[in-house]
């Protein structure tokens, strides 16, 4: 045992010692000068934008940066004064009430005006999980000496101070004269037609796009103009971002918060907009500034960023009937397979279980065909629904061929091997590449959703701990039948090193949770291929590894300039600042309302019925697994402690088993069909 705790603490220290030199290198901050117009149309969609429908915004496409927005707020649909309210706070907001009406109309005072009931906003989105801060762009804007301009009810919202007030308002863009655009830095313009206007979308188009155009013949020159989709109206999708201050002509968009070209955040409005001020970015603020990329096409820019919405909103309405034919199908094959274990004659029982171990197979295979689905351009399709239906199913089945092809479909385990390390490897590499796959995916990083854009969410961290344990285990289970145990050992932790570290790493998976529950797991997988008791101790000392791992990413993150870091260095410094306890509170809440799901429920215990009976049972389907095949009785234990160590401390909660199970429950259910399909005949491990 000595010698496994040696090999154990080494492992955790190369993997922190690998953390540390890259984590140090520096990104440059990009900023500019002159005076700021942002003008909000909320519902603006990149389908909107065209050359005779909309002749002002597609001039400014083609001549500015572009993106794609995502524009969700506490709630799924975000309203106009929830993106107004977000765009003051820098962070997600919301009124208390009657979140779809129109924003208050402001009450006037001198040349400026006040937001009628605006300590009532404040003291709302202090109390949500966000502990947004209404008024702190105004607040940042007037702390230097400078003051904001608003044209709206929308503009008054976003530019207000923590009092309310705005220092000039103007109820339209035409009511603004030539000097109006240059008393403040910062002016803020309502173009509220297509979510409030009367008429068809055609109607509200021509006249938003006119008032847009009003804006751009008399704005100062040298003024930067952005223009953002600040909300939905109608149905959930992506919106327009428009910034004409390219640099270098017309391109994409991009953020350190999304990591993704073409796609940024709501948030990222506020710190892009003090940039450009050349204003200082208070930390409460949880987006980053953008930056423009390399010139693209406009015509060619404008369609992707189209082809981008299409596939986020096909994927958001996909997941419900994807999951209920993946789970209703595993009933159906499982049932007939228990039918024809009990019933049915003996050359139907075995065709009916190899027919059911190969839809095991496929349910395995299943979450993991989802991602590689988004290898080929199914949105481009003219169904698009039907193409990524396709896209799966073949993906599904090149896997399951996978595991069918080679000499380890002779062992029970085999097979299950194959489909597991096909997902780590690929979720690891899609991870380091910029998670390409995972963008909008079935399982991946939705960009409706707004949470997480790269690295590892939580559906898709269990697939990938789930996948790589099943591998480790059979990777030992083989070192250990060919009578080597010191490589049994050592290959789960290679292997589980690796994946901590992809999964953890600052950029690639940048996991906070996911380090924290996946250690525990790995080392369990060791612990039982080197031979020895199994004792909780271990366990925890393996659980405070991961807790000093993720502690020092961490700290390394935040060290590195605020464009360049991820989510785990904000998180370090607020920790530092005492501001972790409302995010902390949030994911607590988060984990606790997720066990209201059923259909997240009964999958995870489904999970903890199949855990927990498989040491019970001593006779039937079940008896002689754990006995006979070493590789399983490694890793369902390591998948039980991941999969409740990551219901713990990720706030998805009861998602984290629940998608485990998508993977483990099959591959025990292919394992012992496998066993058993030649009449129980013994086969090697």
């Amino acid at each position: 045992m000595g010698s496994l705790r040696r090999r154990v603490l080494l492992t955790v220290t190369l993997l922190a010692a690998l953390c540390v030199l890259p984590l140090l290198a520096a990104a440059p901050a990009t900023a500019s000068d002159g005076r700021v117009v942002l003008v909000g149309v909320p519902g603006l969609r990149w389908g909107d934008v065209k050359p005779h429908a909309t002749p002002v915004l597609w001039r400014m496409a083609s001549r500015g940066g572009i993106a794609n927005i995502a524009v969700r707020g506490v709630t799924p649909r975000t309203c106009a004064s929830d993106g107004w309210l977000t765009i003051s706070a820098g962070a997600r907001a919301e009124p208390p009430s009657n979140r779809c009406a129109p924003p208050p109309e402001p009450r006037r005072d001198g040349a400026g005006a006040v937001v009628p009931g605006h300590a009532g906003l404040r003291a709302h989105n202090a109390a949500t999980g966000y502990a947004a801060r209404v008024g702190l762009l105004g607040d940042a804007v007037r702390r230097t000496g400078g003051c904001t301009t608003a044209v709206g009810p929308g503009g008054a919202l976003a530019a207000a101070d923590s009092t309310g007030h705005v220092r000039h308002y103007r109820d339209r863009v035409r009511d603004m004269d030539r000097r109006d655009w240059r008393r403040c830095a910062l002016t803020v313009v309502d173009v509220d037609d297509i979510a409030h206007g009367t008429g068809g979308r055609a109607t509200t188009l021509s006249r938003a796009d006119r008032r847009i155009g009003e804006v751009l013949d008399r704005v100062p020159d040298g003024a930067t103009v952005l223009v953002v989709g600040v909300a939905d109206a109608g149905h959930s999708g992506l919106r327009v971002t428009i910034d004409s201050g390219a640099p270098a002509g017309p391109g994409y968009l991009t953020a350190s918060s999304t990591r993704r070209p073409g796609l940024l955040s709501l948030t990222d409005v506020t710190p892009t907009v003090l940039s450009l001020l050349r204003l200082p970015v208070p930390r409460e603020i949880t987006g980053a500034s953008w930056t423009h990329q390399t010139p693209q096409a406009p015509p060619t820019a404008v369609a992707h960023l189209q082809e981008r919405d299409l596939a986020a909103r096909i994927s958001r309405d996909m997941v419900a009937p994807f999951n209920i034919a993946l789970v209703g199908g595993q009933l159906l094959a499982y049932a007939l397979a228990a039918w024809a274990w009990r019933r049915g004659p003996t050359a139907r029982r075995r065709t009916v279980l190899s027919l059911a171990r190969l839809a095991a197979l496929a349910a395995a295979a299943a979450p993991i065909a989802t991602y590689l689905a988004n290898l080929v351009p199914w949105w481009r399709g003219e169904h698009p629904a039907g193409a990524l239906t396709a896209a799966v199913v073949a993906a599904d089945l090149a896997v399951v061929a996978a595991a069918l092809a080679g000499p380890w479909r002779r062992r029970p385990f085999g097979p299950v091997t194959v489909v597991a390390a096909i997902t780590s490897l690929t979720l690891a590499a899609d991870a380091i590449a910029g998670s390409p796959l995972q963008a909008d995916s079935l399982n991946g990083n939705f960009s409706l959703a707004a949470g997480r854009f790269y690295g590892f969410g939580n559906l898709t961290f269990a697939l990938f701990a789930t996948a790589t344990l099943i591998c480790a285990a059979g990777l030992a289970a083989h070192a250990l039948a060919a009578g080597r145990r010191r490589l049994a050992v050592a290959l789960p932790l290679l292997v589980g090193g690796a994946a901590i570290v992809v999964d953890g790493w600052p950029g690639w998976g940048s996991d906070f949770g996911g380090v924290l529950a996946l250690t525990p797991g790995v080392v369990l997988v060791a612990l039982w291929a080197s031979g020895r008791r199994v004792s909780a101790r271990p366990i925890l000392l393996a659980g405070a590894a991961g807790i000093v791992l993720v502690g020092a990413l961490s700290w390394l993150d935040a060290r590195r300039p605020a464009d360049a870091r991820s989510h785990l260095g904000d998180f370090w410094l607020r920790l530092l600042d005492g501001a972790a306890g409302p995010v902390l509170e949030r994911k607590v809440d988060s984990m606790l309302n997720s066990l209201g799901s059923a259909w997240l429920t009964l999958p995870a215990l489904a999970l903890l019925i199949l855990l927990l009976a498989l040491p019970l049972r001593r006779d039937g389907l079940l008896g002689p697994l754990l006995r006979d095949i070493p590789a399983l009785r490694m890793a369902l234990p390591a998948v039980l402690v991941t999969a409740v160590a990551g219901f713990a401390v990720n706030d998805s909660g009861i998602a984290v088993p629940a998608l485990t199970a998508l993977i483990a429950i099959p591959a025990t259910l292919a394992t012992a069909l496998s066993v058993h399909a030649a009449n129980g005949t013994a086969v090697h491990p």
